[in-house]
């Protein structure tokens, strides 16, 4: 059985677009509600913009977890090579 470096790549590559992407959509949610008008007693916030910013948070998160559950199973083979080997 061979574990490739880019097992452990896919992974990497995983996280750091989920943690973009949560980056992009909190900075997305943030600029909307500072951009809310301060003379009205309630801010308008454009409620499907929120809802689809909200969902990119919540698929950045899953693609983090996807992507750390992938090195821990490729760590977990590499081990298990090891044991074998050794």
């Amino acid at each position: 059985m061979h574990i490739s470096a880019n097992v452990f790549s896919a992974g990497l590559s995983a996280i750091n677009s989920g943690q973009e992407q949560l980056a992009s959509a909190a900075q997305a949610i943030a600029q909307q509600s500072s951009s809310a008008p301060a003379a009205t007693a309630v801010p308008m916030i454009d409620i499907g913009n929120l809802t689809e910013q909200l969902l990119m948070l919540e698929q950045a998160k899953q693609m983090s977890e996807l992507g750390a559950r992938v090195i821990s199973t490729a760590e977990e083979s590499l081990g298990t090579l090891i044991d074998i080997q050794a």
